[in-house]
């Protein structure tokens, strides 16, 4: 029971001590979370949006640009008349057959669409796509930094579920170290064949435990395997431990909101949003003013009486042209009202969409901080509770050699040091959860 309490006291305070075989991996926190921003499909989607934001600002600044296009034309063809006009115009049938054959060769090169003056609508547009691009990169971050949390818990679960097995194991020791005790009194005749039997069935439950232990650890590895985005590989040896436990009351709440709504890339992406639809409304709002646009072209050209055109290269007829065309938009029916209208509800839902995630931001990190308060709490209570299990442990063991205890008492007194040393373990790694909780929440690491 000394080694017990030895090995419980030392659970508390370090990270599993677990043998790395040849098989095995060494894995630490930094290293899952750059594993998973590599393979993880949530986040690996999120990065695909950013292509299609990137062609949409392509296709906005192009739109500053004219449409040039390089054309060649050939044609040829045979006629074969057998009437014509007379000289007052009526239809007359040939005395003979007219046949002719000709060809046409056309090269030119057009200059269309080089907008002169549009109000300024594609520079919203250009505005309103870049903002669209910035959103979709910090939808991206938002998705990393969720990522990050959720493999740093099921990262700390997995270390839980690692020194549970030890805990279980040194549990198992205790019983059976227990059982031999109960068989030496039994010798001596202080203790009867009915204690022998309870130890007995202590050992075989502790038994149980433990195999129950082994296979959540298994689970839990799974899981974590799961959020870094890769379930093949060896056992995992997990290096790191949590953070110390500190008092949550020194955190400065409304600092950690006010860091939220500066670095978090949830809000970055809702105030961009908004900043997006101000752009597209600004740009359908132009759709009142006049258009100047200007359109050029130059070709040669050439006709010939026989199928040479077909294959000609260098036609001799040559031409220019340029042309300006001023549109004033006098009635659309109805078209560029509802463009403005439909761009200004979608403006005003922007706008409720960022206060709305405004809100949520600040309730998830005040909500979190409240929950790392009670994982805190609870940490200090199964403390002190796990102190005082051990004590009265100890002292029940004395008394039970002495035959001043039966075995019914000594039980209880053992499921309750167990329990309470269960318990110590799971609010301490509850309360590393809920840390990185409240760093997710935040957006960064958050010291006290």
């Amino acid at each position: 029971m000394k080694a017990l309490s030895l090995f419980a006291a030392l659970l508390v305070a370090a990270p599993v001590a677990a043998q790395a075989g040849q098989d095995s991996m060494p894995l630490s926190l930094a290293q899952a979370q750059r594993t998973a921003t590599e393979n993880n499909p949530q986040y690996r989607r999120a990065q695909t949006e950013l292509g299609t934001a990137e062609a949409d600002l392509r296709r906005a600044r192009g739109a500053f640009l004219p449409i040039v296009s390089l054309d060649f034309g050939a044609s040829g063809g045979y006629s074969r008349r057998f009437t014509g006009l007379d000289q007052f115009g009526e239809t007359v049938v040939r005395d003979e057959v007219l046949e002719s054959n000709y060809s046409r060769a056309d090269q030119g090169l057009s200059i269309r669409s080089l907008t002169l003056f549009d109000g300024g609508e594609r520079l919203r547009e250009r505005r309103a796509a870049q903002a669209g691009y910035q959103a979709t990169e910090a939808r991206i971050g938002s998705e990393e930094v969720r990522v990050r949390g959720e493999v740093e818990r099921r990262y700390w679960e997995a270390v839980r579920a690692g020194q549970a097995i030890a805990l279980e194991e040194a549990l198992l020791a205790s019983a059976r170290e227990r059982l031999e005790s109960t068989r030496a009194l039994q010798r001596v005749g202080v203790r009867g064949p009915i204690d022998v039997l309870g130890a007995e069935v202590t050992v075989a439950e502790q038994e149980q435990a433990l195999e129950k232990a082994r296979g959540d650890a298994r689970r839990a590895q799974l899981d974590l395997r799961q959020s870094m985005g890769v379930l093949d590989g060896p056992p995992l040896v997990l290096t790191d431990a949590p953070a110390a436990l500190f008092d949550p009351a020194a955190l400065d709440v409304p600092a950690l909101v006010s860091r939220a709504f500066a670095n978090h890339p949830r809000v970055a992406r809702v105030q961009l949003a908004e900043q997006q639809a101000e752009h597209r409304l600004a740009a359908a709002q132009t759709n009142r003013l006049p258009r100047l646009s200007v359109a050029g072209s130059v070709g040669r050209s050439q006709n010939n009486s026989d199928y040479s055109g077909l294959v000609q290269v260098n036609p001799l007829d040559q031409a220019a042209g340029l042309k300006f065309d001023l549109s004033i938009p006098l009635f659309t029916q109805y078209q560029t009202s509802y463009q403005i209208h439909s761009a200004r509800a979608a403006r005003n839902a922007a706008r409720e969409d960022s206060r709305a995630e405004r809100l949520a931001v600040e309730r998830d990190v005040r909500v979190a901080v409240v929950e790392l308060q009670n994982a805190h709490t609870a940490a200090a209570l199964t403390a002190r509770a796990l102190d005082l299990n051990r004590r009265r442990l100890e002292l029940a063991q004395q008394q039970y050699r002495v035959g001043a205890l039966t075995l019914m008492e000594l039980t209880d007194a053992v499921e309750r040091a167990a329990r309470a040393e269960r318990d110590a373990l799971r609010t301490r790694f509850e309360f590393a959860a809920a840390l990185a909780t409240l760093d997710e929440r935040v957006g960064g690491p958050v010291a006290p």
